[in-house]
């Protein structure tokens, strides 16, 4: 647990810059002198309020001190009033039934014992929401390609946007979290969207209320409170944990618990201990009430504990006492997107399997809970942000604004991503029926991808899948003669997902993925693009500089993809390679892809789809199968009874089968391994020859396992074995060579 908080107060360093707070911050101040009322200083000029709900003016005064607040509008005519008295404790609280929301500006004017103490400038109603959550919610307008643009052209937003920076606390220079709610925020400020000030607010929460101002025709406001690296129990008020059993529980069994006794002991990590961000960004907030709020978090909830039941009680809590707080019927209204793919080290099905908790409490609560699919978002960062805070932030915050169309405002059309509702076998097929359709489901291409099927070996292989009515996928595969279950996009990273529900037609929200499994059975989520052989490149999560990689290389031969999604390849010499990579080639530790599953033990068969358009026969050598650099298997041609095979020149396409229970090792008859080796393949390598070569490569396939072998883990070991020793030999090679 050291470590991993230790990394995350690295990322926070990193992450701060993202949202930079914005300068001139009004700053907390003691109680005034007595006889001196003022507001807490989250109120301010150009502040909004929630429109049509308790308008609450709070702040402190001498105890006993009559006081009175009065909105007037543009001609100076009183449209509401509020009467009260200073408390015993020297703080007051007095409301009115805020009007219906417009762009017209008021005035507020607070009064202590018939004198006006303090005057709001340019306060208006419209629709306010709180954008919370970490460092992709935190990232700052001017760290996207729009903002970039308008920092560059000098321009700036809406007046009709209304923001509250509420500014990390200090303490002695350096970032901290409070014990105990505050009352007021350390430092923060209103400003409207029209100044400088908004590049550096939240870029989702910036194209958010945006669409929200042209959707409601109405001012739109911000409480803009998010941290990076924050984890989801610093959110969560100490009170909320305390008074129930099951939740404490849970804080203490993850190490995230702190009695508040300990409080003062120990380093604090500030974005992660439990209830110091509610404590210092929130809780000041609470006079307020928010129509919802708008969450991009669990990042580091993922990172640190991989336990999405856990997050799931986290969530509940967090969204019933924002309820209370905020005055909402029931639970505070929440819009939440998934979140972005990215290396966490938890595998290749980590992320998915962290947004199927999303998902599952989307349609949990489909009342107060929309849920934004980001399958199709570009995964592209600039450098100072790292690969952990793609760019991309307009579709999320316009997804997010669409949402809340559904959800809180009667918009025809859905408050959630669709989902899938049922997944049934009828025969040989498997039937999906998917909610939140919208118009209905839609294909955003020719053909639907990243669908699979598996039987009950659990092992998922690519299935052919067509609409059907208005909200289901009819799934086939040849392979899968018996089908139990599917799945549709369970991978950490799957752009080419494309099944959107619609609305007036076109596509609305990306499908929701499901699909991946904790028990260690369900395999292969159509997640290595290499199989497709439709493309030559695509995002893959490397150790170091995740970005675009080849998925396909060649040596001696040029390629090209065709309009029909078949790989071309034209030999330049008369021998001549083609790679599919599953490890990062710039990294010398050749560290695998953690997008990519290369665990082929599960698969029996590997069959190459080919067709020879030269003008002579092309022979397939050998299919190598590398457990690195020096090491590979070559299995068996089912066709042949060899290694390899010959490709005729008809112009047809030809199935070849290669039997991964007969390997040879390094070429060598295959005759002595089984697939119990293959375990972490780090490129899959086809080498030909033929004179004047042209070949179409259609694609390949995996079929599962038939039945179970004997003697794995002895062969596992002597491969492990025979590794080390190439290993050994290589370092020596390359020692004595220099």
């Amino acid at each position: 647990m050291k470590k991993s908080r230790l990394f995350f107060s690295l990322l926070l360093c990193g992450t701060l810059m993202l949202g930079a707070a914005v300068p001139a911050a009004v700053p907390a101040v003691p109680a005034a002198a007595a006889g001196q009322a003022r507001l807490y200083n989250v109120y301010g000029d150009h502040m909004l309020f929630q429109q049509n709900a308790e308008a609450v003016f709070a702040g402190v005064a001498a105890p006993g001190t009559a006081l009175g607040v009065t909105l007037t509008d543009a001609s100076g005519a009183a449209v509401r009033t509020a009467r009260g008295t200073a408390g015993a404790d020297g703080t007051f609280r007095l409301s009115f039934a805020a009007p219906a929301g417009g762009y017209d500006a008021y005035t507020v004017t607070l009064s202590a014992g018939g004198a006006a103490v303090q005057t709001l400038s340019d306060v208006v109603f419209g629709e306010l929401w709180l954008a919370f959550g970490q460092s992709n919610m935190e990232y700052g307008l001017l760290n996207t390609p729009e903002g970039k643009a308008m920092v560059a052209a000098g321009q700036t937003g809406s007046r009709n946007l209304r923001v509250l920076q509420v500014d990390h606390p200090t303490k002695d220079g350096a970032y901290c979290s409070d014990k105990l709610p505050q009352t007021e925020a350390q430092s923060c400020r209103w400003y409207t969207a029209d100044k400088t000030d908004v590049y550096f607010m939240s870029g989702v929460a910036f194209f958010f209320a945006n669409k929200l101002i042209d959707m409601l025709d109405m001012p739109v406001g911000i409480l803009n409170v998010a941290v990076g690296g924050s984890a989801i129990g610093a959110w969560i008020p100490r009170d909320t944990i305390e008074n129930d059993a099951a939740l404490k529980q849970s804080f203490v069994g993850h190490d995230a618990y702190i009695a508040l006794g300990d409080w003062d002991g120990g380093a604090r990590q500030y974005h992660m201990d439990m209830s110091g961000l509610y404590n210092s960004k929130v809780a000041p907030l609470v006079n307020f009430r928010p129509a919802g709020g708008i969450w991009y978090q669990g990042e580091t909830d993922l990172m640190l504990y991989d336990d999405v039941d856990y997050y799931c009680r986290m969530f509940d809590a967090l969204q019933d006492t924002y309820g209370s707080l905020f005055g909402s019927q029931g639970r505070f209204p929440m819009v939440f997107t998934q979140i972005a793919a990215y290396d966490y080290n938890k595998g290749p099905y980590a992320v998915t399997k962290f947004n199927q908790a999303f998902t599952r409490l989307a349609q949990a609560d489909p009342a107060t809970r929309g849920q934004v699919t980001i399958t199709d978002v570009s995964l592209d960062y600039y450098d100072d942000c790292g690969a952990i805070h793609p760019m991309t932030k307009k579709p999320i915050g316009e997804r997010m604004a669409d949402c809340a169309a559904g959800l809180m405002y009667g918009a025809d059309q859905p408050a959630t991503a669709p989902s899938a509702a049922s997944v049934r076998v009828q025969g040989s097929d498997v039937l999906v029926t998917f909610s939140d359709v919208g118009d209905g489901l839609m294909c955003a291409g020719d053909t639907l991808k990243c669908f699979t099927v598996y039987g009950a070996d659990g092992v998922c292989l690519p299935a052919e899948a067509a609409i059907e009515g208005k909200d289901t996928v009819r799934l086939h595969s040849d392979a899968v003669p018996a089908p139990a279950g599917a799945a549709y996009a369970a991978n950490n990273v799957c752009p080419q997902a494309n099944l959107y529900s619609s609305v007036a037609g076109s596509p609305y929200l990306p499908a929701a993925p499901f699909g991946a499994s904790d028990d260690g059975v369900t395999k292969l989520f159509d997640d290595a693009a290499w199989l497709s052989c439709d493309t030559l490149s695509a995002w893959q999560f490397a150790k170091e500089n995740p970005g675009m990689r080849d998925v396909w290389t060649a040596k001696n031969a040029s390629l090209s993809v065709l309009p029909e999604g078949a790989l071309s390849v034209t030999a330049e010499k008369r021998s001549f390679t083609l790679s599919a990579p599953f490890a990062d080639t710039k990294n010398t530790e050749q560290e695998r892809y953690d997008n990519v599953d290369t665990d082929f033990t599960a698969y029996g068969t590997l069959t190459l789809r080919v067709k020879n358009t030269g003008g002579a026969d092309v022979t397939l050598n050998t299919l190598r199968l590398y457990q690195n650099p020096a090491l590979f298997y070559c299995p068996q041609c089912t066709q042949s009874g060899k290694n390899s095979v010959a490709i005729p020149a008809d112009g047809a396409w030809h199935e070849y089968t290669f039997d991964l229970n007969a390997l040879g090792l390094g070429g060598a008859a295959a005759d002595r391994w089984s697939n119990d080796v293959l375990d972490a393949v780090t490129e899959l390598r086809a080498c030909f020859t033929g004179s004047g070569a042209s070949l179409q490569l259609g694609g390949f396939r995996f079929a599962p396992e038939g039945q179970q072998k004997a003697g794995g883990f002895l062969q596992r070991l002597i491969a492990r074995v025979i590794a080390l020793i190439q290993s050994i030999k290589n370092w020596f090679t390359n020692l004595f060579s220099k």
